[in-house]
Order: C-alpha cells, then sequence, then structure tokens
C-alpha cells in the first residue's frame, strides 16, 4: 500500500469523513487512517466510492451491511436472490420470472418499485438494464462483491433521482494480489436445473507498490426446468366452487368459438371442435387449455463477464483510477404456444367441418353479406410450437477519475463514465394476425385460401392437429427487436473539514460540495411486425426513442455539537441538499436532514427526514404504445360483478348485452391493456422519516430499532386494467370520464381493449419497523483442539401500512395491502418477515444455518370487496413458511476454501393458488419452488 507522508493530514481528513454521512457511499474518496504512535507514517486506506464514511451502528438512516461471506456461505450464484431473503426487500424479477419477466433480475426496496431503488457499483451508478433505468443485478457476479450496503428510504438528496425507495450499492474487490479460482455447482433434490459458474481474478502491484491492477473473468450457466417438472405447477389451476382445478386457457388446440347461436341438431352448443371438425359442447374448467407445463419454472441462463480495476499513485498527494467492465448475458423466455384471440370470417360450407356442423353455421342466421360467419374465437397454435423470446444483453461500462488532497484538510475527487448496453430480444413462433385470417377463409372443399394471394396456404383450425406444416410456415412469424442504452456522468466534488468547532465539541465542521452532469439516451426499434401490430402471441408495441439530462448540484454538511458531556457522549446535526436542472421537467430539489444523539456510549438514537425526488425516466416519458395481458377482473362479468356496487346500465352502455351483466362468464382471467409514455409527466416526490435507537448493552451485542414512514406523492404509473375497470364501473360510474372512455368490448359483453397511459395519479404510503439483532460470543469448547465463536445474525421487518390510493383525487379508492396478496396487491406484503443467520465456528470449520420466516398474507379480494368473506375463496390466505438452509464453510489450506449445504433442507413447498397468483400457482419469487438444492463451491488463491 502506497505510504502517505503525513499523519495529521490522515487523521484530519478522517474526522471530516466521519463527521457526515447517510450511512455510505458518496461518490469521492477521503483516506482515514488506522490507528498508530503520533508522528509515524500510517498506511493511507481508500475508501472507495464514499465520501463520507460511518459504521452501520453510528448511521444516522437506516443501512444494512451484507459482507462476501453471506454470498459464498449462501451458495448464491445470482445476487437478487440473496436480496430477496432481506425482510426489507420486496422479491422482483428473478430466476423463475418467466411471465412476467422480461430476462433481468433486480432489487425492490420496501416493495416501492425496482424504478424507485437505485443501484450503484463503489458508489457510483452501474450500466442501465431497461429504458426505465433499472440495473440488472445478472451484470454484477457474486463472486466478485466485497460487501453490499443497502439504505432504505429516500436518498435523492445524496444520490440523485431514483432513490425513492433506498439505495444498494456494491463494492467490488479493487485491490487485489495473486490470483483466484473460484467455483461453484447447484443442483436440485430432483436432479435437475442445474447451476454452474467459474471465476478468476488476478491482480496485482507494481511501480514500487504505487499501482494495483486487478482483472476479473467469468462464466455462468443456469439451465432450464419448466412447470411441467413439478407436480404443483405442472397444471395451470383456476377456482371452481370451493376447491382448485385443473383450469388453463379459453384458447384450445381444437379452437374455441365464442357464440351462443351454434346449435347442432341435438341442441348443443357448439364451443369447440373435435378431429373431425364436429361440433363439441364447451365445458368449464375441463375443455380449457393447459398452458403451464411449456412455462418455464426456472430461466436458463448464460453469462459471460470480464472487469478491470486500477488505480496508480501519480504522488502522495494524486490518485488516478479506472473502472473497465463487460457483461454478456443471455436469458430465454418460453410461453406456451400462441394463443390467437381475434375476430375470422368461417365459410360455413367448409370442407373442414362435419355436415352437422355446417348445417348448425347456416341455421344460426348470422351470415354476413358474404354468406360467411363472423366470430370470435380462441385458438391455440400448438402446431407451431412454444414461443421464445431469447433476450441478449451486451453491457459495457468504462469509468476513469483522479482523486487526491487539496491540502491537509480538504481532498477531492472527479470522474467520467459511459455505460452503455445493446440488447437484442428474438421472438419465435409467433403468429402473424393477417396471414391467420386469410389462411382461415377458404373455398368449400377447403383446399385454397379465397384470398391467394402472398402464397396463401389454406389452414384448418377446427380440431386440435389439424394445421399442416405448410400452413404453419405460412402463419409463421419471428421478430427482432433492437435496444440501445447509453448514460454519461460526470461528477466533481471536494470535502473537508472547516476551520470552526463548535464551544461543546472536540471536532470541526465537515462539509462537501459537488456537481453532477448526466445525460441518459436510449430507442427501442421493434420489428415491423410488433410495430404494425400484425401479431397474435406477443404483445405489439411501438418505438420507444428519447433522451433527457441533467445538471446538478449537492452539499452535505456534518455539525457536531456535544461530545464527551453527561447525557452528550455525542450530539451531531447532519444535512444534505441537491439541486437540480432536468431538461424535460425542469428545476427540482430534495433535501434531507438528521440529528444523531448518543446519551451514553451503549445507546444513541437517530432522527431523519428526508424529501427526495425522482424523475420520470425514458420508458415513462417515450413509451410508443404496446400491448400487455395483465390478470384482471371485470366488474360486469359473473365473477366481478357487485349488486349494489357495480354499475348495470353503464356496463350495457359500454358494450354488454342487455340482460347479461352479472350473468356472462369472463372468457379469460387476463385481460388486454394498451400502454405508453406521456411527455408531460412531472417528478415524484416523497418524504421519508425514520427514528431510530441503536443499544449496545454489552460487548458482542447490539440491537437497533428504527421505524420507518415513506410517502410518495404524484407517483407515476399507468392506471393499470383492473384499476380503470373498477373505477370506472364501481365508482366514478360515469360513460364520459377518461377510465370508462379507455374500455372497449366485443359483441359478446367481454372486455376486447383497456387504454392506459402513465400518469402522475397516485399516492404511495408504507410504514413499518426493523428490529436488527447481532450477537457475537466466544467458547471454550469446539473441535480440532480449539475453542469455538457463536454469530447470531437476526433481521426483521414488521409492516404498519402499505397503501396505494392509485387516483390521488379520490382518496376513498385505497387500496390496503400491507397483508395481502393478488391481483390488486400483487407479490404478498407479509405484516412481518424475518431472516435468521447463525454462524458456528471452531478452528477452520463454520457450521451455519439461515432460517427465514415470511407472515401470513390475506387475498386482496377480501380487501376490495368488503361484502367477500373468507369462506367465499378457495383460498383465503397464504400461510406462514419457514424456510431453512444449512450449510459448511471449511478453510482446507491458506490457499483453499470450500463451502457446501443445501438450501430449502425441510423441502417446504409453495401453497396453491388459484386466479390470485402471479405464475406457476404461486409467486415464484418469493416461495421457494425448486425444493431442496444442493451446493458446493471452493476458491483456490495463490500468489
Amino acid at each position: 500500500m502506497y505510504q502517505s507522508n503525513k499523519l495529521t493530514r490522515a487523521v484530519r481528513l478522517a474526522i471530516a469523513a466521519g463527521a457526515a454521512t447517510t450511512a455510505m457511499a458518496m461518490p469521492a474518496s477521503v483516506a482515514f487512517a488506522e490507528e498508530a504512535a503520533e508522528g509515524e507514517s500510517v498506511e493511507r486506506i481508500q475508501v472507495t466510492g464514499s465520501r463520507i464514511k460511518r459504521q452501520e451502528l453510528t448511521a444516522v438512516t437506516p443501512i444494512i451491511e451484507v459482507d462476501a461471506q453471506e454470498f459464498a456461505i449462501s451458495g448464491n450464484l445470482n445476487v437478487e436472490q440473496k436480496l430477496a431473503e432481506l425482510p426489507s426487500t420486496l422479491p422482483s424479477f428473478g430466476p423463475s420470472s418467466n411471465n412476467p419477466g422480461d430476462g433481468t433480475a433486480r432489487v425492490d426496496l420496501r416493495g416501492l418499485g425496482d424504478s424507485r431503488t437505485l443501484v450503484m457499483v463503489n458508489g457510483r451508478r452501474w450500466v442501465p438494464a431497461s429504458q426505465a433505468g433499472v440495473v440488472d443485478l445478472n451484470t454484477i457476479p457474486a463472486s466478485l462483491i466485497e460487501n453490499v450496503e443497502i439504505i432504505t428510504g429516500g436518498a435523492s438528496a445524496v444520490y440523485g433521482s431514483d432513490a425513492l425507495g433506498g439505495v444498494v450499492n456494491f463494492n467490488m474487490k479493487d485491490d487485489f494480489e495473486g490470483v483466484e479460482f473460484s467455483t461453484l455447482y447447484d443442483i436440485t433434490e430432483e436432479g435437475d436445473a442445474e447451476k454452474f459458474n467459474l471465476d478468476m481474478t488476478l491482480g496485482g502491484n507494481f511501480a514500487d507498490d504505487r499501482g494495483n491492477a486487478v482483472i476479473y473473468l467469468g462464466y455462468s450457466k443456469r439451465e432450464e426446468l419448466f412447470q411441467g417438472e413439478r407436480d404443483f405447477s405442472s397444471v395451470a389451476l383456476t377456482e371452481s366452487g370451493d376447491e382448485l382445478v385443473p383450469g388453463g386457457s379459453s384458447g384450445v388446440p381444437g379452437t374455441r368459438i365464442f357464440a351462443g347461436d351454434v346449435v347442432l341438431a341435438d341442441g348443443t352448443v357448439v364451443g369447440t371442435f373435435d378431429e373431425n371438425g364436429g361440433g363439441l359442447p364447451w365445458v368449464e374448467p375441463s375443455s380449457r387449455f393447459n398452458y403451464a407445463p411449456d412455462n418455464y419454472l426456472q430461466l436458463p441462463q448464460e453469462r459471460y463477464s470480464a472487469s478491470a480495476f486500477a488505480h496508480f499513485y501519480i504522488n502522495d498527494e494524486t490518485r488516478i483510477y479506472s473502472e473497465l467492465s463487460f457483461i454478456r448475458n443471455e436469458v430465454p423466455q418460453q410461453l406456451a404456444p400462441t394463443p390467437a384471440f381475434t375476430t375470422i370470417e368461417v365459410n360455413p360450407n367448409s370442407a373442414f367441418f362435419t355436415p352437422e356442423t355446417q348445417q348448425a353455421f347456416l341455421n344460426s342466421g348470422s351470415l354476413n353479406e358474404n354468406g360467411n360467419y363472423d366470430v370470435f374465437i380462441g385458438r391455440r397454435m400448438v402446431e407451431n410450437g412454444p414461443r421464445q423470446a431469447i433476450d441478449t444483453r451486451d453491457a459495457f461500462r468504462i469509468l476513469v477519475g483522479i482523486d487526491g488532497y487539496i491540502n491537509d484538510d480538504w481532498s477531492y475527487d472527479v470522474y467520467y463514465s459511459r455505460a452503455m448496453l445493446d440488447q437484442t430480444n428474438l421472438l419465435n413462433n409467433d403468429v402473424s394476425a393477417s396471414r391467420f385470417k386469410q389462411a382461415v377463409l377458404v373455398t368449400d372443399d377447403g383446399t385454397a385460401c379465397q384470398d391467394t394471394s402472398g402464397g396463401c396456404v389454406p389452414m384448418n383450425i377446427f380440431g386440435a392437429g389439424n394445421i399442416s406444416q405448410e400452413a404453419v410456415d405460412f402463419v409463421n412469424v419471428g421478430a427482432a427487436n433492437v435496444t440501445n442504452i447509453t448514460q454519461e456522468v460526470f461528477m466533481a466534488n471536494v470535502a473537508g473539514t472547516t476551520p470552526w468547532t463548535l464551544p461543546g465539541a472536540q471536532e470541526p465542521i465537515g462539509v462537501v460540495f459537488g456537481y453532477e452532469k448526466r445525460q441518459d439516451e436510449s430507442s427501442f426499434r421493434p420489428d415491423e411486425f410488433l410495430s404494425a401490430g400484425d401479431v397474435l402471441g406477443f404483445n405489439a408495441g411501438n418505438a420507444t426513442v428519447g433522451q433527457y439530462s441533467s445538471d446538478e448540484f449537492f452539499t452535505e454538511i456534518s455539525i457536531p455539537v456535544l461530545a464527551g458531556k453527561t447525557f452528550a457522549e455525542d450530539l451531531s446535526l447532519w444535512g444534505a441538499a441537491r439541486f437540480a436542472d432536468y431538461s424535460n421537467i425542469g428545476n427540482v430539489e430534495s433535501f434531507a436532514t438528521a440529528i444523531n444523539w448518543a446519551p451514553t456510549e451503549w445507546v444513541s438514537a437517530r432522527f431523519g427526514y428526508q424529501q427526495a425526488v425522482r424523475a420520470p425516466n425514458v420508458t415513462e416519458l417515450f413509451l410508443g404504445a404496446s400491448n400487455g395481458f395483465p390478470g384482471a377482473t371485470d366488474p360486469c362479468a359473473s365473477n366481478g360483478f357487485q349488486p349494489g356496487v357495480t354499475d348495470v346500465a353503464l356496463c350495457e352502455a359500454t358494450g354488454v348485452p342487455a340482460g347479461m351483466v352479472g350473468n356472462f362468464e369472463q372468457a379469460n382471467s387476463q385481460i388486454e391493456g394498451s400502454f405508453g409514455g406521456n411527455e408531460n409527466l412531472s417528478e415524484e416526490t416523497s418524504d421519508t422519516y425514520t427514528v431510530g435507537l441503536v443499544v449496545q448493552p454489552m460487548d458482542g451485542l447490539d440491537f437497533t430499532i428504527d421505524y420507518f414512514s415513506i410517502e410518495i406523492e404524484d407517483a407515476i404509473a399507468s392506471f393499470g386494467v383492473n384499476n380503470t375497470l373498477n373505477v370506472c364501473y364501481n365508482v366514478v360510474q360515469d360513460i364520459n370520464d377518461v377510465t370508462c372512455q379507455n374500455i372497449t368490448r366485443r359483441a359478446d359483453g367481454n372486455v376486447s381493449l383497456v387504454k392506459s397511459l402513465n400518469e402522475n395519479i397516485g399516492l404511495i404510503e408504507t410504514s413499518g419497523v426493523d428490529f436488527n439483532i447481532t450477537y457475537n460470543t466466544e467458547f471454550d469448547f469446539g473441535f480440532f483442539g480449539n475453542g469455538s465463536s457463536l454469530n447470531v445474525q437476526f433481521r426483521s421487518t414488521f409492516l404498519d401500512k402499505f397503501e396505494i390510493t392509485p387516483i390521488a383525487s379520490l382518496p376513498d379508492q385505497v387500496n390496503k395491502c400491507d397483508g395481502y396478496f393478488g391481483n390488486t396487491c400483487g407479490t404478498p406484503r407479509p405484516e412481518f418477515q424475518s431472516n435468521t443467520r447463525i454462524n458456528w465456528t471452531t478452528g477452520d470449520l463454520t457450521l451455519s444455518a439461515l432460517v427465514r420466516y415470511i407472515g401470513e398474507t390475506e387475498d386482496d379480494q377480501l380487501m376490495v370487496d368488503p361484502d367477500l368473506s373468507a369462506s367465499d375463496l378457495v383460498v383465503s390466505e397464504l400461510d406462514s413458511k419457514v424456510y431453512v438452509d444449512l450449510s459448511a464453510s471449511y478453510i482446507i489450506s491458506d490457499a483453499m476454501k470450500v463451502n457446501f449445504g443445501v438450501k430449502n433442507a425441510f423441502d417446504e413447498e409453495p401453497q396453491a393458488l388459484g386466479d390470485s397468483q402471479e405464475q406457476a400457482n404461486t409467486f415464484p419469487e418469493l416461495y421457494d419452488v425448486m425444493g431442496p438444492r444442493f451446493f458446493i463451491s471452493g476458491t483456490y488463491t495463490f500468489n
């Protein structure tokens, strides 16, 4: 390590560093010193990614620290799985996010949304993986992590936009000597869903130890697992009566027709067809198609990573540094074959039908002017194969900087970074809507299309397995979509101590001043089929192109008030402010303040307030119109109708046939929505209050209690399909209201489309208490002639409130999601969660257990509908779950260490759900869906 020539300089800058902070990481480097005799040289320790450094127990803002050992002993190949285990996070996209999902892995602090969580590496912004600015945690290899620091609560004043929910900062190994190989292998009890990775890290000093360079190379592979390979997910479940039964989609291989006037001579209403074109009745739910087996339960993944870190001391006062990273991620998704839901013309005289079916069509009395029958159908295109989406993301980032000392009291840091992401999204086995309609309208003998243009091949969709390969080739289409993202950041700041010290204090006032320039630009260019909307199996969408920039000035101040006094062992004030000028929304400001008071050495209290802002991102501003199929309930259908609440006349006025309101069955649990950006959006704002107590009653024991309250106003969101339907028919009940104007229906009364643009419409409020305990002790007994030590770390969160007001102007319409799950609230939000890590170490052996508790939650239908009781639902409550992971670590030699263990050791299975699930009959990122997993990992290091 390069030596500082002045102890006093190091110590004084350490005082400035320790004086002010919100816990970790601001983008500058300052020095501090280990204890040393006065006048002697000491090592200069660079705190990369931090202007102002605090310990977890003395931070003015609640902070969680996760070290590299936790990742190693957990056996996690992907970092999002470890973060998802923390009680203060809500699981977001991960290895089981197939539909919904986009191949990324994310973190969501406090459940406020992953776009409101800022992810940083070494205290600096990382490569965005989407036009929403969200970081893909797949790009951060676990083996390179030194530790992770998590600030929960608004932090925009310190770190900038996106930090309403908090900040996750990954500190990486960037000062390393030697060569290290690490590997991990993971497999389930069933012998499938393997994971493997191999990493190499090599580094060394140069130029008489004035510099250091580190190179990292990594390869990871995760194998696929299908929902059909686990009993609980092999069949798509639905609710019928008082039990869960096999359900699925009304788009079936035999073709479903949504009509009531095609009736056979024996009175059978034709709902679907046999392989000969004979009419069959539609029987609920046995006639539905089981789409589950074709869906991934674990997405395959292949990742290549390369990183380089280097720094060099030009002299005692000045250091230059650089970071370079390249990551390629390939993550496919797979869905069941295309469900072709569309209106077609049918030739009733087609040879594809039996004579009885032909006559039923002719007798319907609903033939059009061409003598054909117009009908809305659902056809599952099994002959075309499953739909595949293959996402390949190439991420590149380069950063160069210089930091050092201005004088004995002041340091500086200046850097520039450029991050780029190129994403290719290949879609396979989709179906052209126009060709599909052309191919099904055939001549009487069924040997030719009525419209032969484009080489049309007649297609028999009436009966499973009837489509020829030639017809498949005619309607099959693929798509190639390209996304390009660029983010540039220039940062400069100075940090130091002032000449002023308050009378009762022992240290001077510390300050920070800085400037940040950031520019984000991105483009999504969809394939011509998607942009034209000529697709049936994938979501259509238009191009999204946009950019914005910001100029930001920020400052911090730390004021030591009292020290070493009675009832004031330490009393300090802290404040931060940031003033930003965005090219798209203008000027915004955010600020924070806190008080840290320690009446004695073993107890301290912290009080904080932060006002944070989040500027709208490119997706929210410029998203081209795109379609999606979220789960939603139609209030006008039998399963959603609320007598005395739902407006019957309004249902009929918007397209439900007379007398059918509350009597017809909703065709699908998913309803198509059209979503898009809004260039008129303004910023979100949040107010965060924290009150904490830190107690260290004895050596080895400490605990923290932190209350948090976060309120986000002008929350940016798509109003959503479910909320649009509910507000229109159950709340405003006005056909001229924008919610009702955004709803269109088919002739049979089912909703065909709900339009929903991004708006500053919502209010989100959450509050609760984090309670954490850490205990360390030593014993005289142990193995190998050694004593032993015990470390216990308990983390927990009590969720008091999580409320979403979709429209702030309708304050009575509040979704109270604390303790609920379902189509309104999404992923379960238990009122209590905990995470306990127990390590017992004796000599070179460490035995470890992780115990995770997830509290019970109720179906949010009970929250939405006050007249509904738990007995009306098949699964009204998700029971609490306890997961136990067991592992061990052994140091074989100074050079070699191994870890091995089992996750979900007692095979805690997910509780099956029907219509209120996310995917795979459960919420697969929250609840374990693999069963027990066995892993072994090891590292070998040599110089």
